[in-house]
């Protein structure tokens, strides 16, 4: 297996990113003033938005949205903290047709971000952040009615089609080629609630149609996401020839403290030695597959804060910088920014010095 050096050997640098969310995949908790308007009972997700507004008040709703949610201002001010990357949830809907009645019209904005990534000096991962059907049942997905992505082949036909067009809309432009990358195949699949077998043909095609529609030089990273199962299950699964010379493919993660009713009670000191174990288990399993930490934020449990929150986000997120560049590919911080969540917002943190700037600098002695 690689030795998780293929990143040098295929001259990646390390990845320290954020994710553009709630941007082209709505997600009423980081933008609660997208839906203030509303009477309730209020949306859940976006499919609910569009079914409640139609499509035209829904598109005009996200247009001023797309507008304006993201700033050239916030993108050079990400580069010169010293990110190199950007992952940008996207939805299916931009790239097919179909009749599950999302609205689409955000790929113009998509682009202008790009763009504004790449006079930053940003590289950009593009992430296929929905699939028809769902394929985890969460608002992310763009619906929350059930995991029903595997269950219809023709969802699964709609998303490998979804694929080929953002790969062939990617391909049509030469600096987004140039700003790209990686691609993630499929955010967060619920690989228990699915066919694996429907998931791993799409993936598979879908790092084919990577490595054969972006061809360059270093070659463009498939990203796959271990779908909630262990690094273990992954390592008999993972195929040999995916980390060679001219193709290369992640295996993504993401890492969340709250999400976990029972690790709640828990002192700060036990949720940092979780973080050391998760660098230890990186470290390890690197050597079967690179790592990319394609999710983590700053968020804890109340009893972990003891009422020091400063001192206790501040600790936190030095333990995960320090661990999570141990998987051998990097990471990125959800999100880039929030209206009312600090500690999933980058921006906010930094104000905070929640985070530290530089992102090299230490205030605490290292938790590992």
């Amino acid at each position: 297996p690689p030795n998780g050096s293929g990143m040098g050997y295929h001259g990646h640098k390390m990845v320290r990113g954020v994710n553009i969310g709630g941007f082209l995949v709505p997600e009423f908790w980081i933008t609660p003033s997208l839906i203030a308007d509303i009477p309730e009972p209020k949306p859940n997700d976006y499919l609910q938005l569009c079914n409640r507004l139609g499509p035209e008040a829904t598109a005009q709703l996200m247009k001023r949205h797309w507008e304006t949610w993201v700033t050239e201002a916030e993108i050079e001010r990400l580069a010169s903290i010293g990110l190199t990357h950007l992952r940008i949830p996207i939805g299916h809907w931009e790239f097919v047709e179909s009749d599950e009645g999302y609205v689409r019209g955000g790929l113009p904005y998509f682009k202008r971000l790009v763009y504004w990534a790449s006079k930053h000096g940003l590289r950009v991962v593009p992430d296929m952040h929905t699939a028809p059907g769902s394929q985890n049942g969460f608002d992310n997905s763009g619906t929350t009615s059930g995991v029903n992505w595997t269950s219809d082949p023709r969802n699964v036909a709609l998303s490998k089609r979804a694929l080929q067009m953002m790969l062939k809309y990617i391909a049509s432009d030469q600096l987004l080629r140039e700003t790209v990358d990686a691609i993630d195949l499929l955010n967060e699949p619920f690989i228990d609630s699915l066919d694996f077998e429907k998931l791993w043909e799409y993936d598979t095609g879908g790092h084919v149609l990577i490595s054969d529609g972006l061809r360059k030089v270093p070659p463009v990273i498939s990203i796959v996401d271990r779908g909630f199962k262990d690094f273990s299950w992954w390592q008999s699964r993972w195929p040999q020839d995916w980390n060679t010379r001219y193709t290369d493919a992640w295996l993504d993660t993401h890492i969340y403290h709250v999400f976990d009713r029972s690790i709640d009670d828990w002192p700060l000191e036990r949720h940092l030695s979780l973080v050391c174990q998760n660098g230890r288990d990186l470290k390890t399993n690197s050597t079967y597959f690179p790592i990319i930490v394609g999710e983590w934020s700053l968020a804890l449990p109340q009893a972990a804060l003891q009422g020091r929150e400063n001192e206790a986000r501040r600790r936190f997120a030095e333990a995960q910088l320090d661990a999570y560049e141990k998987g051998g590919a990097g990471w990125f911080f959800w999100c880039f920014k929030t209206e009312e969540s600090p500690e999933w917002s980058f921006l906010d943190a930094l104000d905070r010095s929640w985070l530290p700037h530089p992102l090299n600098a230490r205030a605490f002695p290292p938790s590992c």
